[in-house]
């Protein structure tokens, strides 16, 4: 037999499944909303990340170019550290050879002295003396011969006090007389160019003994420079250490022209460069030192009078005619007088 239908659901379970449907519909509108809403905050957001990673890369780019510069000014002054005790330890040697020089000078003297007696140390007083008076006499006799012969005018020998000679430790001012023209030396600009070129050739060296370079021109010379290497020995702890380095062996100025600075009549006139660079010196504290040529001593004395009538001392360097100016840390200072 066939079964009878099943009766109709209640009342009561059709208002729960409305209940459950309403509910559904409005989680799916809720699920709506919030995802809209969370479209729209992701588009505002994605500018503002946008633009912070565009402001930390510019202040990365910033950074990077402060460390490059601190890294360039850190080389720099590295190397200028580098050439000042290259300098440091070139005057520093000079120094001691000259202390070394006077000290031996010194009790050379004091030996010498003790070794003599009263008597004989006034004989030499007495001997000294004589040599001085037979040097004005000589001067004296010569301007009476002078006077005797004259036919003109009077001339007026000028006679300049010779004081005794003593090392020039001041600044100096490097004049050069050659050919009638006084030119003063950039000796300054020219060492310090020295100084900076070395530098750059020492690599040179690694595969000789030494080395021979020209700087310049700086006011119408150029500097011509040999370097080599040197080795010293010194005791430590475990003996003998051999050390190298690299010395300056020479240079010598090289003028690039023959009419180089001014007439020495020009010269020694008010308002002419060589008297605009004694403005600018201070006679108490610089001398003179003029490297003359045999054809110009009688206007070397011209100039000496000039500069003593100004305060400055001088100093000569007589140069054998077709020899460069030149000099080596083993030289000798300037005598002036």
């Amino acid at each position: 037999m066939r079964r009878g239908r099943q009766p109709d659901l209640t009342p009561g379970q059709d208002s729960f499944l409305d209940v459950v449907a309403n509910l559904v519909g409005i989680l799916i509108i809720l699920i709506m909303i919030v995802g809209a809403r969370a479209r729209e905050a992701l588009v505002d957001v994605v500018p503002e990340a946008t633009d912070t990673e565009t402001t930390i890369a510019a202040q990365a780019a910033d950074l990077k170019s402060v460390a490059d510069s601190v890294e360039h000014d850190t080389r720099d002054m590295a190397a200028k550290l580098e050439r000042q005790d290259l300098e440091i330890a070139y005057r520093q040697k000079e120094r001691d050879k000259l202390l070394v020089r006077l000290t031996a000078f010194e009790k050379e003297i004091a030996s010498a002295r003790e070794k003599l007696g009263a008597a004989e140390q006034s004989e030499l007083d007495a001997q000294r003396r004589t040599a001085e008076l037979e040097q004005d006499l000589d001067e004296l006799g010569a301007a009476r011969g002078a006077l005797e012969n004259a036919t003109g005018a009077a001339s007026v020998i000028e006679h300049l006090p010779t004081p005794m000679a003593k090392t020039v430790f001041g600044t100096e001012l490097h004049v050069r007389l050659a050919r009638g023209r006084l030119v003063v030396l950039p000796w300054e600009e020219l060492v310090d160019k020295l100084k900076d070129e070395a530098q750059q050739q020492l690599w040179k060296l690694k595969n000789a003994p030494s080395i021979t370079e020209t700087a310049g021109p700086v006011e119408g010379f150029r500097i011509r420079y040999t370097l080599r290497q040197s080795e010293s020995s010194i005791e430590s702890k475990v003996g003998p250490v051999i050390q190298r380095h690299v010395e300056l062996d020479r240079f010598e100025l090289i003028p690039v022209s023959d009419d180089l600075g001014e007439p020495i009549e020009t010269a020694l006139r008010d308002g002419s460069r060589f008297m605009a660079h004694l403005g600018n010196a201070d006679p108490k504290r610089t001398t003179i030192t003029v490297w003359v040529y045999p054809e110009n001593f009688d206007q070397f004395r011209s100039l000496k009078s000039m500069l003593y009538q100004r305060g400055f001392l001088s100093a000569a360097r007589p140069m054998p005619e077709g020899v460069h100016i030149g000099g080596s840390p083993h030289g000798t200072r300037s005598s002036a007088q």
